[in-house]
């Protein structure tokens, strides 16, 4: 097998598994690359992890860190070490991280510090919000890059600003000061289109408002969380609705802290609590969905791509496409849900447009690279 084909795949939290996967199945479909895969153990949770992997059909990781769970920065020293570790061992040509999570920053720092090219798969989106630490991650893996995947126009052109430009044309290795930027579509949008076809037609906007709240800014304060929670109780009550929430171990936290059983209030609220839910299980609620309110830049893309409206719990978003056509709306305080929520639910559904693509975006990815290794090949 050419050594240039063998690809370390550094994965650690939900949306990374589900990109992850259509990475996998674009991998198998076109053949001729070895995959080293890699969990950080960002998320230890079996539910926010083991059912991922199962349903996903994704491969069993070769190595799995533990890293320290005790605070931030131990967590990305120790992941950091141990994927420098595993570098060392197996010596990949590249090494591939997805998105913005605490486990994409410690992959590209590793990648860097052993001179292994990096692919940041969903390069160039922004926020402009630094308070997030998501914000930081993305920015700073993208200097990190040789390889940056973009998921939309407005992607490639947030990399131009800042001076990160395409030299694929130039017959060589790709760098950090001579990057290559490939706009592809979404590998997100890969799964939600591959696995929207399974769901009854029937039951869409059926059942119940689809929430999730994990941010630190929306959660960790309980009373910041618990005016979120009494708005959208507020707002369902008008509308005689009610919604499911599958409660994030962080939200869990804040929501423990309630004078009263913390299950009971949230009933009162006309919400729903759940345990955390699989993919395929999320996606088919967000199909049965009216409305999705989140702070999950994740489930935004997905209710996009199920062509459902979404009120953002947030003051920014990376993916600005989807306000700018209508599909989402900001939220930067609880006393703004009623009029928002209002506007989409009377809109209704619409039928996704080709903001990520067309739900290929993996194999094209795995294409373009392919066709510029056979040249530096020739």
């Amino acid at each position: 097998m050419n050594a240039s084909k063998h690809i370390l795949i550094v994965v650690g939290a939900r949306p990374q598994f589900i990109k992850a996967a259509a990475l996998h199945r674009a991998l198998m479909d076109v053949g001729g690359w070895r995959s080293t895969w890699l969990h950080t153990g960002q998320h230890h949770d079996e539910s926010l992890s083991g059912q991922f992997f199962q349903e996903l059909g994704l491969p069993e990781p070769d190595v799995r860190l533990t890293p320290n769970p005790t605070s931030r920065e131990l967590r990305l020293g120790d992941m950091m070490e141990g994927i420098r570790s595993a570098i060392d061992v197996d010596r990949p040509a590249w090494v591939v991280v997805f998105g913005d999570t605490d486990s994409t920053l410690a992959g590209a720092w590793a990648a860097t510090a052993e001179h292994i090219p990096l692919i940041h798969i969903e390069a160039g989106l922004r926020s402009h919000d630094w308070l997030m630490p998501e914000e930081v991650n993305r920015v700073l893996t993208d200097r990190m890059s040789s390889v940056l995947v973009c998921p939309t126009h407005a992607a490639v052109t947030h990399l131009t600003r800042e001076s990160i430009v395409d030299n694929s044309a130039d017959g060589a290795m790709p760098s950090v000061l001579h990057p290559w930027v490939l706009k592809t579509g979404d590998i997100m949008h890969d799964n939600a289109v591959h696995f929207n076809t399974q769901f009854d037609a029937s039951k869409a906007r059926s059942g119940r408002v689809l929430m999730t709240m994990h941010r630190p800014s929306n959660v960790d304060d309980p009373e910041v969380l618990w005016s979120w929670v009494e708005a959208i109780g507020a707002w369902l009550k008008t509308r005689d609705l009610r919604a499911m929430w599958p409660i994030h171990p962080r939200a869990l936290k804040g929501l423990q802290t309630s004078s009263q059983p913390w299950q009971a209030r949230l009933a009162m609220c006309g919400v729903d609590a759940v345990a955390p839910m699989g993919y395929v299980d999320l996606l088919e609620a967000m199909h049965r969905a009216p409305l999705v309110l989140t702070d999950s830049g994740g489930v935004q893309k997905e209710a996009y791509s199920l062509g459902r409206r979404c009120v953002v719990l947030r003051d920014t978003t990376e993916w600005t496409e989807q306000v700018t056509e209508g599909q989402s709306v900001l939220c930067s305080v609880p006393e703004a849900l009623e009029h928002l929520s209002d506007g989409l639910l009377e809109q209704g559904s619409f039928t996704p447009g080709l903001l990520y693509g067309d739900g290929q975006a993996a194999h094209e990815f795995i294409a373009k690279l392919n066709l510029m290794l056979e040249g530096l090949d020739g």
